[in-house]
C-alpha cells in the first residue's frame, strides 16, 4: 500500500497500530515465513530492481546494485532467519537468594509499529535490511522511501506486496517526511544526513519516540609510514568508485604520513586516471548533487588547496563525474566541514599518529575510521583512544557487509545500531519478568516479620 498525502500518513499509522494490537506477538514460524517471502520476492524482482536503479541514477553499474544493494540484503535476511529462534528464547537471570524461590528472566518482545526513513544512495539495502530486521523482531513497519529513486520505489512496492499485512510504503517529498517523523511510532529508524537527522530526532522527541539515527560523518583514512602502499591505493580506488563514493562509510579524507606523502599522491593520480578511462561506473544521482560536489572543490581551491581532476572540472556532469583529489585543504574549507558523499578525496600530510588523532577529533566523531598500519601499538591506540562508530584496519567498506557485526555511529555520526543480534535488540523491547508461585508463605512472612527482615538486610548490606 502506498500513501502520498499528509492525511493518509496518519491513517496508515493508525491502521498498522490496530493490526499490531490485534496480534502483538507473532510466532517464530510466522516471522520466518515472512522473511522467506521477502527474500524470494527480492530474488524474483532482481532484474527489475537493477533496471530501475540504472534509471534513477544518472548511471549505475550492475556491480554496485548487485554487490552492494541486493546481495547484502539477501545475506542479512538469511542471517536473521538462521538465528531468530535463539534470539526469541527467554533468558534466565539470577534473582539472588533474597528473592528465592522466585524466578526472573528477560524476553525480547516486539515494540509495535516501526517507522523507517530510507535514503537514496542504496535504495534497496538501506530500505529492506532495517525493514527485514524489524519484521524479524515481530513489528509492523511503515517505511518512507526516498523521492530521489521513484523507479526503484515502484519495484520495492511490488516486492513488499508479500508483506501487505505487516508493511505500508509511503512516498513523497519533504512535507510527507515531516508528517511521517511526527507519528507516534514505537521506534523510528532514520538513515541520512546529520542535518536532517537532527530534525527527525526533534520531531520524534515530541512523542518520546526512541530513535536510531544512521548518519553521515567525515570518515578518515589514516595511512602510517609502514602501510602497504599498493594495498592502500587499490582499496581507495575501490572505495571511492563504489557507488561513485555515495557511501556513508566511504573515506572522506586521508591523513598521510609525510614520509610516504609524495609517493602516495602520484600513485593515486595514476590509479584514478586509469580507472576513469577503463571502468564503467555509477554516476552521481542527479545534477544537483553533482553541482554541490563541484562547489566543494571550487571552495577548496579558493582557500588554497591544490586539486587534481581525472575529468575536466569545467565539464563535469552527473553521469561522467570522474574522481578527484583535493590536496592540503584547510580545515575550515567546506570540503573538510561537510560530508562529501562523492568521488572526491582530500589528502592532508601528517607528522605522526598524534597529529592524525588531533585532526580527526577536531572534525567530530566519524561513522567509521580506517587505519593502515602493521604497528600493533598504533592499532591499539586508535582502537582505545579515538571515538568512531566502527574501526576498519587495513581494509575498507567490508565491515558494513558482515551480518554479525553491529553497524552504527556515535555522537555526530549517529546513535544506536543495527545488523546482527544488535539489530533484533534495537527493534525489540527487553521485557523483564519476575515470576513467583501463588502460595502465601512468603507474603505472610513479610507481613509478620517485616521489621526483622529489614534489620537482617541492613546488617548484610549497610554495615
Amino acid at each position: 500500500m502506498t500513501e502520498t498525502s499528509n492525511y493518509t500518513v496518519e491513517d496508515s499509522f493508525i491502521a498498522l497500530k490496530a493490526a499490531y494490537l490485534a496480534r502483538p506477538f507473532p510466532s517464530y514460524e510466522e516471522r520466518t515465513m515472512q522473511l522467506n517471502r521477502l527474500r524470494l520476492s527480492i530474488i524474483e524482482n532482481q532484474a527489475r530492481l537493477l533496471d530501475a536503479a540504472k534509471i534513477d541514477f544518472s548511471m549505475r553499474s550492475e556491480d554496485d546494485s548487485i554487490l552492494a544493494d541486493i546481495v547484502p540484503t539477501i545475506s542479512h535476511i538469511k542471517y536473521l532467519s538462521k538465528h531468530l529462534s535463539t534470539w526469541m528464547k527467554p533468558e534466565n537471570r539470577s534473582a539472588g537468594w533474597e528473592f528465592w524461590p522466585s524466578k526472573v528472566s528477560t524476553e525480547y518482545v516486539p515494540k509495535g509499529v516501526v517507522g523507517i526513513i530510507a535514503p537514496w544512495n542504496y535504495p534497496i539495502q538501506l530500505a529492506l535490511v532495517p525493514l527485514a530486521t524489524a519484521i524479524a523482531a515481530g513489528n509492523k513497519v511503515m517505511i518512507k522511501l526516498s523521492e530521489y529513486t521513484p523507479r526503484v520505489n515502484a519495484v520495492i512496492k511490488d516486492v513488499l506486496s508479500v508483506l501487505q499485512d505487516d508493511c505500508i510504503v509511503i512516498e513523497g517529498g519533504a512535507g510527507i517526511a515531516i508528517k511521517f517523523s511526527h507519528q507516534a511510532f514505537d521506534h523510528l529508524f532514520f538513515t541520512g544526513s546529520t542535518g536532517v537527522g537532527r530534525k527527525v530526532y526533534a520531531a520524534a522527541a515530541q512523542n518520546l519516540v526512541p530513535v536510531t539515527l544512521e548518519l553521515g560523518g567525515k570518515s578518515p583514512l589514516i595511512v602510517l609510514e609502514d602501510a602497504n602502499i599498493e594495498k592502500v591505493i587499490l582499496d581507495i580506488v575501490f572505495a571511492k568508485n563504489m557507488n561513485a563514493g555515495q557511501v556513508c562509510v566511504a573515506p572522506d579524507y586521508v591523513l598521510v604520513d609525510e614520509s610516504i606523502w609524495e609517493t602516495l599522491i602520484e600513485r593515486l593520480k595514476l590509479a584514478f586516471l586509469k580507472v576513469d578511462q577503463n571502468v564503467l561506473k555509477t554516476g552521481i544521482v542527479n545534477d544537483a548533487q553533482a553541482q554541490r560536489l563541484k562547489s566543494l572543490m571550487i571552495d577548496a581551491q579558493d582557500k588554497g588547496a591544490v586539486t587534481y581532476h581525472s575529468n575536466s572540472i569545467e565539464s563535469l556532469k552527473a553521469s561522467a563525474f570522474g574522481t578527484h583529489l583535493v590536496i592540503e585543504p584547510p580545515l575550515d574549507a567546506r570540503i573538510m566541514q561537510e560530508e562529501v558523499f562523492g568521488p572526491i578525496l582530500s589528502l592532508i600530510k601528517i607528522k605522526n599518529l598524534a597529529e592524525a588523532k588531533e585532526i580527526v577529533q577536531s572534525l567530530g566523531q566519524p561513522l567509521t575510521c580506517y587505519l593502515y598500519t602493521s604497528n600493533d601499538a598504533a592499532q591499539v591506540d586508535i582502537r582505545q583512544n579515538l571515538q568512531s562508530g566502527s574501526l576498519c584496519i587495513n581494509d575498507m567498506l567490508f565491515q558494513v557487509a558482515v551480518p554479525d557485526l553491529p553497524f552504527g555511529g556515535v555522537g555526530s555520526s549517529g546513535m544506536g545500531y543495527y545488523h546482527g543480534k544488535e539489530g533484533f535488540i534495537t527493534f525489540s523491547h527487553c521485557k523483564s519478568i519476575f515470576q513467583s508461585s501463588n502460595k502465601l508463605w512468603r507474603s505472610k512472612l513479610f507481613s509478620k516479620y517485616s521489621h526483622a527482615i529489614r534489620r537482617l538486610l541492613t546488617r548484610l548490606y549497610l554495615k
